[in-house]
């Protein structure tokens, strides 16, 4: 995913802004208001990356603080491997519907009756998003792979992850603009730009992972195994 400073996005995309808001501080409150809406757009080519070797013997893997000067911020886990092995992922309320939750008596490391990794919300330490993991010993490495976030920038030397098709950016920057005039028409527009230059970079990245089904007019064919 190509990365760009702050500075160097308003240099090429500040014309986009109304006229008004020519200020860095307005320049990085558009950012920090469209971004967030772009990377929540579906999983675009490099949104998904990976965190390698993570120590979770205690059950518990909390997500990593935003660095606003690398850009890099975590939304969410979206697979996880223990131990060389695949584990499923679930909400809190699987585990409470299913299962239950461990006595207090139970050993620290006992975080769940169910086998799996567990969305818990967020935890009290900075407000990060916490996953349970069972089962877990004391040597117990997970290799998660994560969604993006966007991280908040406030200087021009911060750095963003921003797609690689570069129209998507100025479109959302005329999506706001639009809506910021009332114009819900002209905003729909720029915004549903967006999403299809997303969704064909996607497409374009995916491949032959989207297999289409071919059916023989004489009635002879066979299923493709995975198909979705």
């Amino acid at each position: 995913m190509p990365t760009a400073q702050v500075g160097n996005l308003k240099s090429k995309y500040g014309q986009y802004l109304d006229a008004g808001a020519a200020t860095d501080a307005d320049w990085y409150k558009a950012l920090n208001e469209i971004m967030p809406r772009i990377y929540q757009m579906g999983f675009w080519r490099d949104m998904m990356t990976t965190l390698e070797e993570q120590d979770v013997s205690t059950g518990y893997f909390t997500l990593p603080a935003d660095d606003a000067s690398t850009g890099v911020g975590y939304d969410s886990v979206l697979g996880a491997i223990l131990d060389d092995s695949p584990i499923s992922l679930y909400a809190m309320w699987h585990d409470y519907r299913l299962f239950g939750e461990p006595s207090p008596s139970a050993a620290s490391d006992d975080t769940s009756l169910m086998v799996g990794v567990f969305d818990d919300g967020y935890s009290g330490a900075g407000g990060r998003r916490r996953y349970r993991i069972s089962p877990v010993d004391s040597s117990t490495k997970a290799t998660l792979l994560m969604k993006r976030k966007f991280v908040d920038v406030a200087i021009d030397a911060h750095l963003v992850f921003i797609p690689n098709n570069s129209t998507v950016i100025k479109h959302a920057l005329l999506g706001k603009l639009s809506e910021d005039n009332a114009d819900i028409q002209r905003a729909q527009y720029h915004w549903g730009v967006c999403q299809n230059q997303i969704d064909s970079d996607l497409d374009s990245y995916r491949g032959g992972a989207r297999p289409k089904l071919r059916v023989s007019p004489s009635g002879n064919s066979s299923g493709i195994l995975g198909m979705y």
